[in-house]
């Protein structure tokens, strides 16, 4: 809150005034010319502090600073060896043979790593048969619009289920 030319010259101000917070308080707003000096408990923590430290700068703790983080290259390391012996160990063994947590483990395989979990995915066997079929059957369609001005718009899908041809399984169905 107070500059560290403010606080010098209150610790300095508070020895010179023989130890009277209101003095210096008196004597801090003229030369900062601010309506309202600090508190006296505020100097006399101040002056506590720096007879403690020798030093009138902040001693902030807790949540200050760069935030500690796990993701180092070492830990990096060690979770890409376990993964390279074992691909297919879970998030919760990595971790435990890592001595981190989970969600941490998770954080390095996710962007560090770029690994994700892997989803399952289920897809309709097409047989080649099927396959062959449908191609023919798409061949003589356009042929009938090409050829004898077949309308497109007469076509009706009777048929509640959907397949797509590019594989993809509606789970709903």
């Amino acid at each position: 809150m107070y500059s560290i030319e403010q606080r010098v010259f209150l610790v300095l101000e508070y020895h010179r005034l023989e130890r009277s917070p209101m003095a210096t308080r008196r004597s801090f707003q003229k030369r900062f010319n601010v309506p309202k000096g600090p508190d006296a408990k505020t100097i006399r923590k101040l002056f506590a502090k720096f007879e403690r430290t020798d030093s009138v700068d902040d001693n902030r703790v807790g949540n200050v600073g760069p935030r500690q983080t796990v993701v180092t290259p070492e830990n990096v390391a060690k979770v890409s060896g376990i993964v390279q012996q074992n691909p297919r160990n879970t998030v919760r063994r990595i971790a435990s043979e890592t001595g981190l947590k989970r969600t941490s483990t998770q954080k390095i395989l996710r962007n560090s790593l770029r690994m994700f979990p892997y989803k399952i995915q289920s897809h309709q066997a097409i047989p080649i048969k099927a396959v062959r079929q449908r191609f023919d059957f798409a061949k003589e369609i356009l042929t009938m619009i090409d050829n004898e001005g077949f309308d497109v718009r007469c076509i009706w899908f009777t048929d509640e289920a959907q397949f797509h041809l590019n594989g993809f399984v509606n789970k709903q169905n």
